[in-house]
């Protein structure tokens, strides 16, 4: 399964790239729109759709460094979800980006959270492609995350180096140590 990833300035049908953005991620989790199309604009960072044909499967936002691409965001189309489109994405990324760790955050794996079945879902996803739990938490725009990477062992400096990338230099986020999944 091979996508044909465009750029923000690539694609044809911007409002269905901005509609799956918008509906796949709980709002207080989102930035705003016009930020990203800032970000598409730099060389080190995108927002870029995965097409089969025409068709959109699923979108990424994402900030590079010379050790890291880290991804904010990875949405699959809802029509295509559970049919392998998401680990296309990550495959094609791999192949991409070698030698680098792919690191994401993913919500914390909370019983008490009314999508703890979700979340658990997203992990398993994650681990099936290749991702480690690093034992990571973090605190950003909407709570507290735990950071996945393709790497066992975080380097947590080169990590913080992606925040200073996409902030200007203007955010350093609070990084701890948390409990270690076992999934």
């Amino acid at each position: 399964m091979h996508l044909d990833k465009r750029s923000l300035g690539q694609v044809a049908d911007v409002p269905a790239l901005r509609r799956l953005y918008h509906t796949a991620f709980p709002k207080e989790e989102q930035m705003p729109w016009w930020l990203l199309r800032l970000i598409s604009l730099r060389r080190d960072m995108g927002v870029e759709g995965f097409y089969e044909g025409d068709q959109l499967r699923g979108l990424t936002v994402s900030v590079a460094t010379e050790e890291v691409l880290f991804i904010l965001f990875l949405a699959v189309n809802d029509e295509c979800r559970g049919q392998g489109w998401g680990s296309a994405i990550l495959n094609q990324l791999k192949e991409e980006y070698p030698g680098r760790t792919i690191l994401l955050n993913v919500e914390l794996l909370d019983p008490a959270a009314e999508n703890y079945d979700q979340r658990l879902r997203r992990m398993r996803f994650y681990k099936k492609n290749g991702f480690f739990d690093t034992g990571f938490d973090i605190d950003e725009v909407g709570g507290t995350f735990r950071v996945l990477g393709t790497a066992p062992q975080l380097d947590v400096d080169a990590y913080l180096r992606v925040f200073a990338k996409l902030s200007f230099g203007l955010w350093r986020p609070y990084i701890r140590k948390g409990e270690h999944y076992d999934l």
